[in-house]
């Protein structure tokens, strides 16, 4: 689930700017792109270690009959598209794209010029540009769901959610992240939470656990009033044995934890919710506006009641999920989707997926459309 590198409110030319980087730096990343210099600024630096990581994937795109953008992703994930992006530029040679074997670059110039020399094996083409770009732009993630692991979707989400924090953190820093971010970071520290990946690897050996990430969800469970859970977390901090660990996430599913998980996504929506939306043009825009009214015409018409995406009625709660397409650098057969998470049972008035929490006449699953209202009521009108 973690980004790498090059997979996954501000527009700026480099974070950084002018600013140089350290001369440790300066003399450990010069090995992967040679002709960097320390005064360049952190765009270079981060084209530096896309050649140390070997993560480079060059993207082409028209502007006007005879001009080309050509990009280069550095980390695209659904709260961040951080990406390179040469100015003016032109190239000489051929890209192989999806070239398996080393990548390696260096730097020269000529005139007024730059160019970017690059090594596919014994294919060579080179880039000539003006100026380099980091382009930079934060969003909103708290409506993000992908399923790709059955069972417990609803705390798999959250780890997605708080796993894209961190990378924004582990990647280009604190100063990338507002308060509520800063603080939720500390979720991934606490291996009981991520023991609920939303990928099908495990996540252990990614991330590190810490003391402040037992804290914290100590102080969580503190405030969800379960005095139970926290003093189970209490014993883990003494002994952090996987077996305890695992008993910890098992015991995150529990009816009981409702609470201590509605806190942890409310605490994620107020970190997200300040992030502007992607822009993909006014068109794609109204098309993604009108699906989210047709998802709630259609459950106001089935006597739901709420606001998107949160829906409820007697016995039913319908939660959407989104999955967004990067603004830029996004495979052509991937679309806006929504998915639903639907709870049906006996179910708290204020509870969101409580379904998931399974209990006694309770269950949760996820929906790809909302077929299954019809289904639901052609069950119905069987039987009567």
């Amino acid at each position: 689930m973690k980004a790498a590198i090059s997979k996954y409110e501000a527009v700026q030319s480099g974070m950084k700017g002018a600013e140089s980087m350290t001369m440790e730096k300066y003399q450990n990343l010069l090995e992967y792109l040679p002709g960097l210099t320390p005064e360049m600024g952190e765009a270079w630096e981060k084209l530096a270690e896309i050649f140390q990581y070997q993560v480079f994937e060059l993207y082409s795109e028209e502007e006007g009959e005879q001009q080309k953008n050509y990009y280069i992703p550095y980390m695209m994930n659904d709260a961040l598209e951080c990406y390179l992006k040469f100015d003016n530029c032109r190239m000489t040679g051929s890209y192989l794209p999806g070239f398996q074997g080393e990548v390696y670059g260096e730097l020269a110039g000529e005139g007024g010029r730059r160019a970017l020399v690059v090594h596919q094996g014994d294919q060579v083409f080179t880039l000539w540009f003006e100026k380099l770009e980091m382009i930079l732009k934060c969003y909103p993630y708290h409506e993000i769901g992908h399923f790709w692991v059955k069972g417990q979707e609803q705390w798999r989400q959250l780890v997605y959610m708080a796993g894209t924090i961190y990378d924004k953190y582990e990647y280009l820093g604190e100063q990338m992240l507002n308060e509520e971010e800063r603080e939720l970071t500390a979720l991934m520290e606490f291996a009981p939470f991520r023991y609920w990946s939303p990928v099908k690897e495990s996540l252990e050996g990614i991330y590190t656990d810490t003391e402040r990430g037992a804290e914290y969800m100590k102080k969580l469970a503190l405030e969800a009033k379960d005095r139970s859970f926290a003093g189970l977390i209490s014993l883990y901090r003494k002994m952090p044995h996987p077996w305890l660990g695992r008993i910890l996430a098992i015991r995150m599913n529990a009816p009981k934890r409702e609470r201590l998980y509605r806190i942890i996504r409310e605490k994620i929506c107020e970190a997200s919710r300040p992030y502007p939306p992607r822009d993909y043009g006014s068109k794609i825009n109204q098309k993604i506006s009108c699906r989210r009214s047709e998802v709630s015409r259609i459950l106001r018409s089935k006597g739901f009641s709420g606001e998107y995406p949160l829906f409820r009625k007697k016995g039913m709660q319908v939660l959407a999920a989104e999955e967004h397409p990067f603004t830029i650098l996004e495979a052509e057969n991937f679309q806006f989707r929504i998915q639903f998470m639907v709870s049906t049972g006996k179910l708290s008035d204020k509870g969101i997926n409580s379904g998931f929490f399974k209990g006694r006449n309770r269950m949760g699953r996820i929906e790809k459309n909302l077929d299954f209202l019809e289904e639901n009521e052609h069950a119905r009108t069987c039987t009567e």
